[in-house]
């Protein structure tokens, strides 16, 4: 994932500066990337600098600056451009050749794009309903159906064995398919007043 490679390259850069002694020797907080608010910020960006101040009682923006220019020879191959911005935050603009070769990732998985394993074969049971075969239909009833089997089909994709049940209807079942069957054969009426 592309936000682990940026945190992964920040991590690296940190490592590097504090072996050369720019920075002193310190556990490395959290590494949080994120996607900024506004495009104009990049397409990742991170505060690991501000979290750095606080530890080493150093300028955050100065912090960031340090970083930035690391990354920039570091992650030439995945970032176009790295800039360190007030307060001390790291804004990462990916480059297009890496975004390109993303596109050719995504065509080669093809089904298997986005398959997970956190569901790791657990069970799980979804259960949806149907539309009343006697009565109107609404949009409860198409969106309970469709809901449910999107549902189904997300938690197999991320590795649950799904059971689906698809709820024919109430208690009142047999009465209303009944009812449905005689009105069907000609032998009964659905008074449709009844409904309106």
């Amino acid at each position: 994932m592309t936000r682990d490679k940026i945190a992964e390259l920040i991590k690296k850069s940190i490592k590097k500066l504090q072996k050369e002694g720019v920075f002193s020797d310190f556990k490395i907080p959290e590494i949080l990337v994120e996607k900024p608010e506004e495009k104009t910020r990049g397409d990742y960006a991170a505060n690991i600098a501000l979290k750095i101040g606080k530890i080493i009682k150093k300028n955050p923006m100065e912090i960031a600056e340090t970083i930035s220019k690391e990354l920039r020879a570091e992650g030439k191959a995945l970032l176009e451009k790295v800039e360190a911005v007030p307060p001390g935050f790291i804004n990462f603009f990916l480059s297009s050749k890496y975004l390109q070769n993303q596109v050719g990732e995504i065509l080669k998985k093809e089904k298997e794009l986005g398959r997970l394993k956190i569901g790791e074969n657990r069970k799980a049971n979804i259960e949806f309903i149907s539309a009343n075969p006697t009565g109107l239909l609404h949009l409860g009833n198409g969106r309970g159906a469709f809901f449910g089997d999107c549902l189904a089909n997300v938690l197999e994709k991320v590795g649950y064995k799904v059971t689906r049940e698809y709820l024919i209807n109430d208690a009142k079942v047999n009465t209303q398919i009944r009812l449905l069957g005689k009105t069907v054969l000609g032998k009964g009426r659905i008074y449709l007043n009844e409904y309106l």
